[in-house]
């Protein structure tokens, strides 16, 4: 089929000016991205760079009517908005003209690894109620992620959920990033990796399919989001960090520019249309962008064949879906692109996890019979904390990847004013007994012995031997019918020098150091043990690299788990891990990402390779023999089949990224530390049958580290269906409720109102645009979910 027989293809060539003999397309799509909290505060970033690239950008867009400039997330166009009134018509016209083109409806361009689901979601629904609430018409089905390390490997389902149908990412693993490493770029991409396989695939285009079976269509850029910058310019770059560039507008060179682009992207497109994005941090519009497109398919097309013209992403994803049937589908987990960020700066993820937590149970409590009256009112009251919640998720906030300035100076003080306004509306809801302390019964304790430095627990599940001479390292866990567990030393610590930084492991980049220095089992300790509520506890106070840690383990005769904290912070270029020797080998592993549950092969790109998790990791031997790794808060493991090791990071504090001892990353420029001491829960639990669902791992996940709750409003009949938010609508009337489940479920999902007479129900997207009615029989609503996330609307009699 060509071009000529598909009419939609045509119209969107002839509404773009492009002609229908243009072989090739070649789309300059601009923006500036604008990251609200990375070396500077958004009020310096605002002040010195967005305000001056918003003015430049309107001044362009009035002086050449056919031009197209994006603007990627809501944070500082609200800013915008804010600051100059008097360019609120001009703005509203740009943007319901879709001159000015909204490319995702966040708050930020967030990350998608570390936040929970809900956080991501609120994310996507604040950025589009700010712009219905000032009149600005967009609802974009396009979610761009231009500089995101990484992402959901269950993306897709995310998105699905909102509403949007395709995206676009840049960084993704394995792939080469100018700046980011001294190793040759023909060392790219990495074997094995999501970058290897599009390359190979000879496509940048593809459709996205997830591990629930939700597809977007979306957009790889392989040649970095500014690509295009210097397609007016000479020098190294236009980006405000290392502005080293000259205008170049010869007819010469910007015809020279766009053949190059051309070369590079040809032989990577399965369809007539190649993308060409301009727009890396902070730079300026290009002066007289349309005149050099024109000027260039005046003078260059009859040759060149190639047609270029300024639109935006949506327009190219548009063009590029017409051929959908020449894509390939891909089931990809973009990671691990980087891998230390995952666990940099914890307290800072704790904060903004905790804040989630509040304004979700000031929600629910709103709604409770006492204080509905108030619940719009309540809804009101918490919008600058949700705003600030989303902003938390930013690709550079929640990683931590900051500078200190910035991390000490906005970050953590956002989230502590956030806080603080949760608290308050919290203190003045009409609780009463609707609020739920999720209190542990007392535990049944097990027995123990001492035998010189040597302690032994008995429980009706295992017997742990714990040595004092190895630092209270566990140095054997048998199941009572003698079936090792744990051989070799297990819950040890182990500190690493680490010369990566807010990003990367040392052991990421060529040139970096990531070496074994010393382990706490190097040590003897004494063990103290106390009979407590939580079980019988052992403590361990030992020092590494000159800072005292202190490390506990619980133990319950009532419960299979073993619970673990280790607390205190990292010397400055350390990483202290958790060093497990399971007896049998991990050749698999499961583990919860926003959105779903991913199956990650032991290693991939980085030797070891540490992968994210949010609350549970399953680490198999591929038959029967499971290690199931709980926590509250995100974290990383890694396998070493070989040793038979497993390692969680427990404290880092890697400062700054180094190559070869003393050279600094240009990409990676921030330098930070952990200030402050911080406490790692986890806990273990070994599985003989079944797998990480027949266990019940989400589930018992959140009932370890539970946290209080409001009587529940609206209860599933599926233990794995969670209803993970109850809040009044934004848009439209009624109660939004959320579910999500770690995998698509099988059967009609029946929710279960209470003290609450339910009149219809809905179901709508995550921008709470309803999509069709639900059956309702007395107060049960009978829901088929087709993904792992769904939203209902209730309307009560």
């Amino acid at each position: 089929m060509t071009s000529a027989d598909k009419p939609e293809e045509m119209a969107l060539r002839e509404r773009l000016g492009v002609p229908p003999e243009a072989r090739h397309v070649l789309i300059f799509s601009e923006s500036s991205h604008w990251d609200p909290n990375w070396l500077w505060t958004s009020n310096d970033y605002f002040e010195k760079l967005v305000k001056l690239n918003l003015d430049q950008a309107i001044a362009a867009l009035q002086q050449e009517p056919r031009r197209v400039y994006s603007v990627e997330c809501m944070f500082f166009l609200r800013m915008y908005w804010e600051a100059c009134p008097h360019q609120h018509d001009t703005l509203r016209a740009l943007i319901n003209n879709r001159q000015l083109r909204i490319t995702n409806s966040g708050v930020t361009t967030a990350d998608t690894i570390l936040p929970s689901a809900e956080a991501i979601l609120r994310d996507l629904l604040q950025g589009q109620e700010w712009l219905r609430a000032q009149g600005l018409e967009q609802e974009p089905t396009l979610a761009y992620f231009t500089d995101s390390f990484g992402m959901s490997p269950a993306l897709p389902s995310l998105l699905r959920a909102a509403g949007f149908d395709r995206t676009a990412f840049t960084r993704i693993d394995g792939m080469y990033f100018m700046g980011s490493d001294f190793e040759s770029g023909k060392h790219y991409p990495r074997a094995l990796s999501s970058a290897e396989f599009l390359m190979n695939e000879k496509s940048l285009d593809f459709m996205w399919k997830d591990m629930n079976g939700a597809q977007v269509l979306a957009h790889w850029n392989a040649f970095t989001y500014g690509q295009g910058d210097m397609l007016a310019h000479k020098g190294l770059m236009r980006m405000y960090i290392m502005p080293l560039a000259v205008q170049a507008r010869s007819d010469r060179h910007v015809a020279h520019r766009i053949q190059s682009f051309a070369d590079a992207l040809l032989p990577l497109s399965r369809t007539p249309y190649l993308f060409c994005p301009i727009g890396f941090d902070f730079v300026a519009p290009l002066e007289e962008l349309i005149f050099l497109l024109d000027r260039y398919n005046q003078n260059h097309f009859a040759e060149s064949g190639i047609w270029a013209v300024n639109a935006g992403l949506d327009d190219y994803l548009a063009l590029v879906e017409t051929h959908k049937e020449q894509l390939p589908v891909f089931e990809m987990d973009p990671n691990p692109y980087w891998t230390g960020f995952y666990t940099a700066r914890p307290l800072l993820k704790q904060r903004a996890y905790e804040l989630t937590d509040d304004l979700l149970l000031a929600e629910q409590l709103s709604l409770q019979p006492a204080n509905r009256a108030q619940a719009q009112a309540t809804a009101q009251a918490l919008a600058p904390a949700w705003w600030l919640s989303a902003v938390s998720n930013h690709h550079d906030f929640i990683t931590g990847t900051s500078p200190d300035e910035v991390i000490y100076g906005e970050s953590f003080p956002m989230l502590a004013q956030a806080s603080a306004e949760v608290k308050k509306v919290l203190s003045s809801l009409q609780a009463g007994a609707a609020v739920e302390e999720t209190t542990p019964p007392a535990a049944a304790l097990p027995q123990y012995t001492r035998d010189g430095d040597v302690i032994t627990i008995s429980t009706p599940h295992y017997t742990a031997q714990i040595s004092e001479r190895l630092g209270g390292a566990i140095t054997g866990l048998r199941t009572p019918a003698g079936e090792t567990l744990l051989s070799g030393l297990s819950n040890d610590l182990v500190s690493y020098r680490d010369s990566g930084g807010l990003w990367r492991m040392g052991l990421e980049y060529q040139g970096g150091t990531w070496k074994e220095d010393s382990r706490a089992s190097d040590a003897p300790a004494s063990v103290t043990i106390e009979e407590t509520a939580e079980g019988l506890a052992l403590h361990t106070s030992l020092m590494l690299n000159g800072e005292t840690i202190q490390r506990t383990m619980w133990f319950r005769a009532d419960s299979p788990l073993l619970r673990c904290r280790v607390s205190g912070k990292a010397a400055p270029g350390t990483t202290i891990n958790v060093r497990l020797q399971p007896e049998h080998a991990c050749k698999c592993l499961h583990m919860d990402a926003a959105g779903g549950v991913v199956s990650r092969p032991p290693q991939r790109v980085y030797t070891p390779t540490f992968w994210p998790f949010q609350h549970f990791a399953h680490l198999c031997d591929g038959q029967s023999h499971g290690l199931a790794i709980l926590q509250r808060h995100p974290g990383a493991v890694a396998c070493l089949p070989q040793e038979k090791q497993v390692e969680l990071v427990a404290l880092r504090n890697a400062t700054k990224e180094k190559a070869y001892g003393f050279i600094g990353l240009p990409a990676n420029p921030a330098k930070g530390h952990v200030k402050e001491p911080y406490a790692f829960d986890y806990a273990l639990q070994f599985t003989t049958n079944g797998n990480w669902q027949e266990n019940g791992l989400p589930m018992l996940a959140e009932d370890l580290f539970s946290t209080p709750t409001a009587r529940p409003l609206f209860t599933s009949d599926q233990p794995m269906v969670r209803v993970a938010a109850v809040k009044t609508a934004s848009r439209g009337e009624g109660i939004i409720l959320r579910l999500q489940a770690p995998t698509v479920p099988s059967t009609p999902v029946q929710i279960r109102a209470h003290s609450i007479t339910v009149q219809s129900a809905v179901l709508c997207d995550v921008r709470e645009r309803d999509i069709a009615p639900l059956p309702v029989v007395g107060d049960t609503i009978t829901l088929t979910m087709s993904g792992t996330i769904a939203t209902i609307r209730v309307m009560p009699k």
